[in-house]
């Protein structure tokens, strides 16, 4: 009788061949379709949401009083800004008045007295616009802070893995009203105790 081979051409049913190796105490190798991991055919896709930062921080009524706020110290800044260029001003009419009756040294001195106030005139005007700018972020960041803790909120709770502000970006986005969750963010406000405004 011829001796049975493994090696052999001659290829067995896979029931046959696997009796075999549950005999002899042989382990067959796992196949590739069936040792991939469970996470490849389980995994969820990528879940994004968007939001509009202009509409939710419109209807906040905080934001009123904050514009206001932020109108008065703007004011505020630019009346001194006036107030130090009118000074400056007079100070120049007066020494060009008097100048004739100063000793050499006293007209040296009041020339450089003038000058560095001109300067600090200028530094001011040159650094209101960025001194209001930051003032007016500083008078949001409340609000701001507010805002982020619901979306994250919202976005938590609706399983969403992206929560994207459409306003941060100039340009359009062609999205399904389905994932705009800035009706939630603004509910989520509401039952924080802040009432919105009605738009």
């Amino acid at each position: 009788m011829r001796p049975f081979c493994l090696s052999s051409r001659r290829r067995l049913p896979s029931t046959v061949l696997s009796a075999l190796c549950i005999v002899l105490g042989v382990a067959l190798p796992a196949s590739p379709l069936l040792s991939q991991p469970k996470s490849i055919a389980s995994r969820t896709a990528t879940r994004i949401a968007i939001w509009d930062s202009r509409i939710v921080l419109d209807s906040m009524p905080e934001r009123l009083a904050v514009e206001s706020a932020f109108a008065e110290e703007q004011s505020r800044a630019r009346a001194m800004v006036r107030a130090a260029s009118d000074s400056l001003r007079l100070a120049l009419d007066e020494l060009v008045r008097f100048e004739a009756q100063l000793l050499p040294r006293e007209r040296e001195a009041a020339k450089l007295n003038l000058r560095a106030r001109e300067l600090l005139v200028e530094q001011m005007v040159e650094n209101l616009d960025a001194v209001i700018q930051q003032r007016h972020g500083e008078l949001r960041q409340p609000l701001f802070s507010r805002i982020r803790v619901a979306v994250r909120t919202v976005r938590v709770r609706e399983g969403y893995h992206l929560a994207i502000d459409r306003a941060t970006d100039g340009l359009e986005m062609d999205v399904d009203a389905t994932i705009d969750i800035t009706p939630a963010i603004l509910a989520e406000l509401r039952r924080g105790g802040w009432r919105t405004s009605q738009r």
